[in-house]
């Protein structure tokens, strides 16, 4: 793994420590987050794991991330949320791989 890292709000933590829907292997990445400020997280992940978190982020919006008019739930605006901030990494992480 890269290393690289994924910023998280207290609340997307919150959220993603208390979900039943990731893999065990996403919630282990997710159990050992660091602590960076008071609500503030960081989780390491490669562009492959940014890749498994997004997929399963996207399954579970098309679940429960919208009401009956299709408008955003609240938990829809938190996997959004998530999906744009694993997406960038993973972005990221791309770039440096052509760079090198």
């Amino acid at each position: 793994m890269s290393g690289s890292s994924v910023r998280l709000s207290g609340r997307e933590w919150t959220y993603l420590r208390n979900t039943a829907f990731l893999p065990t292997a996403l919630q282990k990445i997710v159990d050992a987050a660091e602590l960076t400020s008071h609500t503030r997280y960081v989780v390491r992940v490669s562009a492959e794991v940014a890749e498994e978190f997004r997929s399963a982020f996207t399954e579970r919006l098309a679940k429960v991330g919208f009401g009956v008019s299709y408008e955003l739930t609240n938990e829809g605006r938190v996997l959004e949320d998530l999906i744009d901030r694993f997406n960038q990494q993973s972005s990221i992480d791309n770039q440096q791989r052509i760079e090198d």
